[in-house]
């Protein structure tokens, strides 16, 4: 073989070797459909076994959702800051919000979802939710553990907190379900 044809040879492999690094580093993960923020918990709590299903609702006071994730009233910000341990400054980041807690105590489980206005204050929105949730003062025990996920980018941000063993196994349904379009973004016992 010549120079020119082992130079040629060479540029077409260089070309293609490049666009495959493309290709695979493409941009990110795969984001999910979703339709609102309740489905969002809903995709997870549809692959619960019944061994691990829990007398739950939904939503908010006015629009209860029996066993399912349900949207709240984001205007209501008294009660969404009630249930979800949110305040009106992380509220105000906020396009839409569901909720999914255990119907007996919400300390044993309690989560929510939110829509962020802008994707590009997820890391900073997830910090001050941990912060808000962490600054509640509980009454009839405590939860003991808090997990908080970056999903599609940071279009949501979803948090559980409650039973040590509840919030491993959302973790574990909703990271199996998401794959790499959700990232946690803090995980720590809360006492």
């Amino acid at each position: 073989m010549n120079k020119k044809v082992i130079m040629s040879i060479v540029a077409v492999a260089l070309v293609v070797a490049i666009g495959v690094i493309a290709v695979g580093c493409g941009n990110g993960a795969a984001k999910m459909e979703f339709t609102d923020t309740a489905d969002v918990i809903n995709k997870v709590v549809d692959t619960y076994t019944e061994e691990n299903k829990f007398f739950a609702v939904g939503g908010d006071i006015n629009t209860p959702v029996d066993g399912k994730a349900g949207l709240m009233n984001l205007a209501d910000t008294e009660v969404v800051n009630s249930m979800l341990h949110t305040n009106d400054e992380l509220l105000a980041d906020v396009d839409e919000v569901a909720s999914f807690v255990h119907a007996m105590n919400a300390n044993t489980f309690t989560s929510g979802a939110f829509k962020l206005k802008s994707a590009g204050n997820a890391e900073t929105f997830a910090t001050s939710l941990k912060d808000s949730v962490l600054a509640t003062q509980w009454m009839c025990g405590f939860p003991e553990k808090i997990v908080i996920f970056n999903v599609n980018g940071g279009d949501y941000v979803v948090y559980a907190i409650g039973n040590g063993e509840a919030i491993d196994y959302f973790k574990t349904q909703l990271t199996t379900v998401m794959g790499e379009s959700a990232v946690v973004v803090t995980e720590e016992a809360v006492a």
